[in-house]
């Protein structure tokens, strides 16, 4: 069991309340601890009740993740549906392989049901507020002591009288709900935040859609069209080159980027091209493209343009990220990328005038997108540090 000792009294507090946390297990706030049975597949369906499994639990946060959900449609008379039937305010907890992910289950979420890898806490409302104790075990120190506590040596696991006995502290209801509402407030923020970036990257996507398929065309600077788009070999636009071999014992440090098929992940002191570059997955990571605007080394994993040509090295970027290299895929073992197969593709190509413009276009949507995840990353920084200070 634990040994760390509890503070009483958190370094950050909302004016007007003074007294000290309790201690308390949450078997003592708790009306149920139970947990999901086996055997679900049976009832997977197109539609019908939700079924929350571990991958719809966050880490860091309480909102479950619903993108990808599954359904069940279970029996009537099921008494294991009516068993782990889930209710407002339940709290979610994995105790399987990734231990700790929690989740709450918000007002009208209508039926749903978990399985044996999820626990199931429900807590006497008017002892503990349910938001305020998911967002305290989803905090990071609390996380980390769910995560000393595995049953299973090896293979982590939970048990139930484990999650019974788990010690908290807790302030007064008061407290509980004022601090829950203003964690709910800052999750909010970043669920608009997420929001915007999904709607950002699916307009960039149909934008790709339309601009390469020439739906939608640009005019030069004087209101004119520009010339028609020429068919040429991939091979013939921008040619790739297998990378070179660095054994990671004969990286010295440096400033020159190092870059893998699924992209940048060291630094070297020398260089092998010269920016700026467009760099592929060869084997391993098939699909992923990176650009990079200084010098670098292409790794041998990778393939990198050796001829731009006259043309623009940003636009031969978003050309490879909407041709979807992951299509020109080999192998199942080690994937490996046809390189002859991508050349030998034919396509459509603008001039280099129009090609400056859709490249810009893009450029210019992705530094939005950037500066959301930013705004993203900034504010779950600040709850992070929130829920360090606001919790003993």
């Amino acid at each position: 069991m634990m040994t760390t000792k509890l503070k009483t009294v958190p370094e950050l507090r909302f004016p007007g309340f003074c007294e000290e946390w309790k201690k308390k297990d949450i078997g003592s706030v708790a009306k149920t601890i139970t947990s999901g049975s086996r055997d679900w597949a049976q009832y997977y369906a197109e539609t019908g009740s939700k079924f929350i499994r571990m991958t719809n639990l966050p880490r860091g946060g309480i909102q479950l993740l619903l993108d990808d959900i599954k359904f069940v449609a279970l029996p009537e008379d099921s008494s294991e549906g009516k068993r782990t039937s889930l209710e407002a305010h339940d709290i979610l907890i994995s105790i399987t392989a990734e231990l700790g992910k929690i989740g709450w289950i918000p007002p009208d979420f209508g039926t749903a049901y978990i399985n044996q890898h999820t626990a199931l806490l429900r807590l006497e409302l008017d002892r503990a507020d349910a938001r305020f104790v998911a967002h305290l075990l989803s905090s990071e120190r609390m996380n980390n002591e769910i995560n000393s506590l595995n049953d299973a040596g090896a293979k982590a696991g939970l048990n139930l009288p484990t999650i019974r006995s788990f010690p908290l502290c807790l302030p007064t209801l008061p407290e509980q709900r004022k601090i829950a509402d203003f964690l709910t407030a800052v999750d909010g923020r970043i669920g608009q935040l997420s929001q915007k970036k999904a709607l950002l990257e699916n307009y960039k996507k149909g934008v790709m859609q339309q601009l390469f398929t020439q739906a939608l065309r640009f005019k030069d600077d004087h209101g004119n069209d520009f010339p028609e788009w020429e068919e040429k070999r991939v091979g013939d636009f921008a040619p790739l080159q297998r990378g070179f071999d660095l054994v990671t014992t004969a990286v010295k440090e440096g400033n020159i980027p190092v870059v893998y098929s699924n992209g940048i992940l060291r630094t070297h002191n020398e260089s092998k091209a010269k920016g700026p570059g467009v760099v592929t997955g060869r084997s391993g990571t098939i699909g992923k493209v990176t650009f990079v605007e200084e010098d670098y080394w292409p790794h041998n994993t990778s393939l990198w343009v050796t001829n731009f040509f006259s043309n623009e090295p940003k636009f031969v970027y978003y050309f490879f990220l909407y041709l979807g290299l992951e299509n020109f895929k080999a192998g199942s073992t080690i994937p490996t990328l046809n390189r002859n197969d991508v050349h030998d593709h034919r396509a459509f190509f603008p001039s280099p005038a129009e090609q400056t413009k859709i490249a810009n276009f893009l450029t210019a949507l992705d530094r939005k997108i950037e500066s959301v995840s930013s705004q993203i990353s900034h504010t779950q920084a600040f709850k992070k540090g929130l829920l360090q200070q606001m919790f003993v």
